[in-house]
């Protein structure tokens, strides 16, 4: 079995993300911040009863 660094970190993934274009570190980041923020709101909107569901969920989706 391979021996990780004390903060968990592996050597691959962090050569990875050196080797990305800022850009790209950019993009990565802000979906990282979306997921964040969003995975809490939409699983409250899942498991929410019918008519808390639908209020949460027209907060995120506006009906046609």
């Amino acid at each position: 079995m391979k021996q990780l660094p004390k903060d968990g970190s592996s050597p691959e993934l962090m050569d990875r993300i050196a080797a990305m274009s800022r850009g790209r570190k950019i993009v990565l980041i802000v979906f990282i911040i979306w997921a964040i923020q969003a995975i809490p709101k939409w699983t409250a909107a899942i498991v929410a009863d019918g008519e808390t569901s639908a209020r949460i969920m027209t907060f995120f989706i506006t009906p046609r």
